[in-house]
């Protein structure tokens, strides 16, 4: 009888340590002092249904960049910049601006480069092509800002973060950073649109009215997230003109990614001495020696 009863108890604990070994752990306990740059594009934003939009703007700074931040400064609202390192020093005064106003400024490569398996192959290609904007960007980054990179076009490969997350400064940036609305151009069964991406909108000769509906259509749809949208094209600007007034009256709220929470466990902890500096003005390869 003790034998059996002994054989019952062993049986008991055996089940309730294998089931212990498939508990997923809280995210409040799950161990991220690795994680920086990720394998694969953050597609969760956790904004969705919760009436809160992030405004992100790639491609920039342009000629039409400092009337978006004039819209944007009317009506009070951060957003954030995916900068392309090359035009940075093509608008000083923009990306000053920029900084004093408050927006995020983040990085979205050197050249706009499609970063496959060419970049998977030369890693030093692909550290230059961050590194340099790192470099261009670095003057206009606020204290204490979050430092976020975009993969133009959201081509990423896992090798990629291996090679940042070894390198002392470009390893604290959180991403590649996705998006939840503006990926592309839908219709519904009438034709009229659903959803809508600037980019596309354009190629496609849609008016900043057409291409703005289907903005809208989708955030009513979801209810809030990350919008993808570009500051190189004039219509953008007027598109971003004409939607601002609705979503403040529908009570929509406006946030930098600083201020999405679910990126934080993306986050590196980062002392003083970690901080980036530039080295030059993203003219020199990275790692380089500026002259």
């Amino acid at each position: 009888m003790l034998a059996r009863a002994l054989s019952f108890v062993a049986t008991i604990v055996c089940a309730v340590v294998l089931v212990l070994a498939f508990v997923t752990l809280p995210p409040s306990q799950i161990e991220t002092a690795n994680a920086y740059f990720q394998p694969t594009n953050i597609y969760r934003s956790g904004l969705v249904g919760t009436k809160t939009l992030a405004l992100t703007f790639d491609d920039g700074p342009s000629a039409f960049t400092d009337d978006l931040l004039e819209t944007l400064g009317q009506h009070k609202i951060r957003a954030t910049f995916f900068v392309v390192g090359a035009r940075v020093r093509q608008h000083p005064a923009t990306m000053d601006r920029m900084m004093r106003d408050g927006h995020v400024i983040a990085n979205h490569s050197f050249s706009h480069a499609q970063l496959g398996k060419r970049y998977a192959q030369s890693p030093q290609l692909l550290m230059t092509q961050i590194g340099n904007t790192n470099a261009a960007i670095s003057p206009y980054v606020r204290p204490g800002q979050g430092l976020y990179f975009r993969a133009p076009y959201g081509v990423w490969r896992s090798a990629h973060a291996d090679f940042l997350n070894n390198d002392a400064e470009l390893k604290h940036y959180v991403g590649p950073i996705y998006w939840d609305i503006g990926g592309n151009i839908s219709y519904d069964d009438e034709g009229n649109l659903r959803g809508a991406a600037d980019w596309d909108c354009w190629a496609h000769d849609l008016s900043a009215n057409q291409c703005g509906r289907g903005y809208m259509r989708e955030i009513r749809r979801k209810q809030g997230g990350v919008v993808l949208m570009h500051d190189i094209r004039e219509r953008s600007v007027w598109m971003v003109q004409a939607m601002l007034p609705e979503l403040i009256a529908e009570g929509y709220t406006f946030v930098t990614l600083d201020e999405v929470r679910e990126f934080d466990k993306y986050k590196a902890p980062v002392t003083p001495e970690d901080v980036p500096v530039a080295q030059g003005e993203g003219t020199v390869p990275y790692g380089a020696t500026a002259r």
